[in-house]
């Protein structure tokens, strides 16, 4: 629960869970703004597998990523800079735990989806972007977690702060939150025992606002925010951005918000997300509310620059996806032999093959919007 010397800024859903603040005018995202300008953003994703129908979230917890976003550490030291989204996006920090007894199960290795009818395993444990991936067990996944938010409650505090035992502002962050919630409940960790408040990004009313519906897909919000890897350079792919890694959704939602918030700044930026009138040619969904029966008009912003982003990251964890002979196998000893093209982001080839090494950058397939 939200600790008592810490005024909450959004509306309680339950005893741990709010939902984010209403805003419905460009002044109440300012208002929002001067609210969370000092407070740490994280967000904290998981990804299961799928072949333990009967098993609880935690049994079958095969991914755990951890983002957060300090505007401390985005300052200059000698003055207070604007804030602009362009400049924070690279000072947003990423950690990328893969459960190391699921380590094998991916798209293309998990053996409960053997044809093409079925739907696609989505998680992508070996697509990272942002952080170094490495093999753990789950109850190291969750004391890094917990690690991590207790050293943000007290991280970047002046003297006088810290003299007065005071704690950082931090606000969890989840794309539907019931997963995660769950996950915690079963591990035994308190989240906000450091005076952390969790929202449900996914509630957010600007997003009912843009797309006439409460539960929205994350990469349908995000992408039309900007959070794709259209201006990256070459080795990440051109085109989108690999949902359904546990870090880069975490990435991603923080930079969303980040996103949202610099609309207070640059004010151009709402008017033509929530806005903007298309013509009948431009419109790539018609949204309607389905009381009003009216049309909202709103056109998507323009890729968030990510030049600064290092494929080569990237391409270290791609090299650690297992080869086939590697992937498990079914109740009856058999592998999965079909190969889905749901991601292309895996860009190590067969060590047998290829010398073990890494795939050129030209080799290097592009990355598509998944929708799983």
């Amino acid at each position: 629960m939200a600790s008592k010397q810490l005024q909450s800024t959004g509306r309680q859903v339950d005893e741990y869970l709010y939902q984010p603040p209403s805003v419905s005018s460009l002044q109440d995202l300012k208002d929002m703004y001067n609210q969370l300008k000092d407070t740490i953003l994280v967000s904290i994703d998981f990804e299961c597998v799928d072949h333990l129908p009967f098993a609880s979230y935690y049994e079958r917890l095969s991914e755990v990523g951890m983002s957060w976003y300090d505007p401390r550490d985005h300052r200059s030291p000698s003055r207070k800079r604007k804030f602009t989204v362009e400049k924070a996006l690279p000072k947003i920090r990423s950690v990328h735990c893969i459960v190391r007894k699921y380590k094998n199960f991916t798209a293309d290795s998990c053996f409960v989806h053997k044809s093409l009818q079925e739907k696609s395993h989505k998680a992508r444990p070996y697509s990272c972007y942002f952080a170094k991936s490495y093999f753990c067990n789950r109850e190291k996944a969750m004391t890094v977690i917990t690690n991590k938010m207790k050293w943000l409650s007290t991280s970047h505090l002046s003297r006088n702060e810290a003299a007065a035992g005071k704690k950082r502002k931090v606000i969890v962050l989840y794309w539907d939150a019931r997963l995660e919630t769950s996950v915690f409940r079963e591990a035994g960790v308190d989240i906000t025992a450091h005076g952390a408040e969790q929202w449900d990004f996914q509630l957010l009313g600007l997003f009912h606002m843009r797309f006439r519906k409460w539960r929205n897909k994350a990469e349908e919000m995000l992408y039309s925010l900007g959070v794709s890897l259209a201006s990256a350079s070459s080795g990440l792919g051109r085109k989108g951005f690999a949902w359904h890694n546990a870090t880069n959704d975490c990435w991603a939602t923080v930079a969303g918000l980040l996103q949202i918030l610099s609309m207070a700044q640059q004010p151009w930026k709402w008017e033509r997300w929530l806005e903007e009138e298309k013509s009948d040619e431009d419109w790539e969904m018609i949204l309607w509310d389905n009381y009003s029966k009216e049309r909202r008009a709103g056109t998507d912003l323009e890729a968030l620059d990510m030049s600064w982003l290092d494929a080569r990251k990237f391409k270290r964890n791609a090299a650690l996806s297992p080869p086939p002979e590697k992937w498990p196998k079914d109740s009856s000893g058999q592998r999965n032999t079909k190969r889905y093209d749901v991601d292309n982001c895996i860009c190590a080839l067969d060590p047998s093959r290829n010398g073990g090494a890494i795939a050129s950058e030209t080799s290097v397939p592009r990355i598509s919007l998944l929708n799983g």
